[in-house]
């Protein structure tokens, strides 16, 4: 009956999360499956080039975007009514028109020494296309943001499935038909023309159109002012993520970077917080805009709690099976990764926290690009001086030692603004009983997987039996907690 009575009472922002969640699932298999079909069909050298150009497509889409996705949400839900937020929208819009346009511009006029640091011919067969994609991958996530401000988050989570499934299918054409990596780049940049046209026809239909004549150039310092710092943030954050792929392109040669970037690979463990995430950044900026700093240290806490009660225990899985999970999402010729790709999977336990939830709903985007700019410097060094001394795995122990300085930086000087402190934000108890789980199941799992292999020689069997077993042992110990959070998030507003 209790149980019964938590799921009657999921609803509000909770709801919408599970529902962002279950499609998030959905699209996250058929993500891995897309990288399992690139991974397996195409040469190191084929994957290396594709990952070239999308190390390319995510630094130009940090760098263009300034700020702008977390300045739509703030002057959407600043402004007092409809006229005013028109032309909020459409001058945060118009920027970034004008920005993504001359990113693309430079790209193209700049692609020789671009090819050249690279060090790879074939860049040349998609670097056009690949410097369109950042002005619409920008635009993608400010409509996004638009939707839940007003209330429509599960269009969102159609539109992801959908697009997920023509992603793959434009994979499966590439591999099996035309067997050419160029092939995905055409198709993609096509995709995500046809998405932004979709969200903008919709928005429309819902009575909010960005119209680019409401640009107002009186608005634009005010725009600047708040995203610059934010943009300083998100680039440098950006930067800082992948600089190790960049000296592993250095120093290396394209199909060692293919392997560094599957092994680095972020996987989608973090899935119900992001989901969470993404619903709760309209509430947490309401509470703080309105000073309600009490119900504000709920959210975020709560946040907080499901991020390491759900994360922690589907990484921990998958530490155990590390091999196998290689072997399953990527192909043998990517285990010389395999260090990497355990080095990451921390990275992964730490990256719900990692998050300027708090301190951009505040306004304190300067306080975020002092951050960064101190993490990239120290990540420029030392990802150099680390591989010099240990090689591909020493870029991925800086990146984990950065992230877990970061994200410290971040949740304490959240709680400050908050008038809250680390301390109260986590229930350290708890914690530590999920530590102590993770390391005394995760201990019986790797021995049962030794175990296995004795009697059983196909590595998906194993992956699926040890993973299982230690998810449904986690989840026994700790669903009473995962529907208490879950409880308090749904009735948030």
């Amino acid at each position: 009956m209790a149980l019964k009575k938590l799921k009657l009472e999921l609803q509000g922002a909770a709801a919408d999360s599970l529902i962002l969640t279950f499609v998030k699932v959905v699209t996250a298999v058929l993500g891995l499956l897309l990288t399992k079909l690139l991974s397996s069909q195409f040469t190191l050298q084929e994957y290396g080039t594709y990952s070239q150009a999308m190390l390319i497509v995510s630094t130009i889409t940090s760098i263009s975007v300034l700020g702008l996705t977390d300045a739509t949400n703030f002057f959407y839900n600043a402004a007092d009514d409809e006229t005013q937020k028109q032309k909020n929208i459409a001058t945060v819009f118009g920027l970034q028109y004008i920005i993504g346009t001359t990113a693309a511009i430079i790209v193209m006029f700049l692609s020789a020494p671009i090819i050249e640091f690279f060090d790879n011919d074939q860049l040349k067969q998609v670097i056009y296309f690949a410097a369109w994609m950042p002005l619409l991958e920008n635009l993608l996530p400010m409509l996004q943001v638009l939707f839940v401000s007003i209330g429509k988050a599960k269009l969102i989570a159609v539109r992801n499935f959908i697009i997920s499934l023509a992603r793959l299918l434009i994979v499966v054409l590439a591999c099996f038909v035309t067997n050419d990596i160029k092939t995905i780049f055409v198709l993609l940049l096509v995709l995500d023309i046809i998405q932004v046209a979709y969200f903008m026809g919709s928005l429309s239909k819902l009575r909010f159109q960005i119209r680019i004549f409401d640009f107002r150039k009186s608005l634009v310092p005010a725009i600047l002012k708040f995203s610059i710092p934010m943009a300083i943030y998100v680039l440098t954050n950006a930067l800082s993520r992948d600089i190790d792929k960049y000296v592993i392109s250095y120093f290396t040669n394209t199909e060692t970077l293919a392997i560094y970037t599957n092994a680095a690979k972020g996987l989608p463990f973090d899935l119900l917080t992001a989901s969470f995430l993404t619903v709760m950044i309209p509430i947490i900026t309401r509470q703080i805009r309105s000073e309600k700093y009490e119900e504000a240290q709920i959210t975020f806490k709560s946040y907080l709690r499901v991020g390491y009660i759900t994360t922690w225990p589907l990484v921990a899985g998958a530490i155990v099976v590390a091999k196998e999970l290689m072997l399953f999402f990527y192909d043998k010729k990517y285990l010389p990764g395999l260090s990497v790709f355990i080095i990451y999977r921390f990275v992964d336990m730490t990256r719900f926290a990692n998050t300027s939830l708090v301190l951009a709903a505040k306004g304190k985007t300067k306080i975020l690009m002092y951050c960064s700019l101190i993490s990239l410097g120290a990540h420029l060094v030392f990802n150099v001086i680390s591989f010099k001394m240990f090689g591909m795995i020493g870029p991925a122990i800086t990146t984990l030692a950065f992230t877990l300085c970061l994200t410290l930086a971040l949740v304490v000087l959240g709680a400050r603004e908050i008038n809250t402190n680390i301390v109260k934000l986590f229930n350290l108890k708890e914690v530590s009983l999920i530590v102590v789980e993770l390391l005394a199941i995760g201990g019986i799992c790797y021995t049962l997987k030794m175990f296995l292999y004795s009697v059983i020689s196909s590595s998906i069997i194993v992956l699926m039996l040890i993973y299982c077993t230690f998810i449904l042992i986690m989840l026994a110990l700790n669903w009473k907690r995962i529907f208490e959070c879950l409880h308090i998030i749904s009735v948030l507003k």
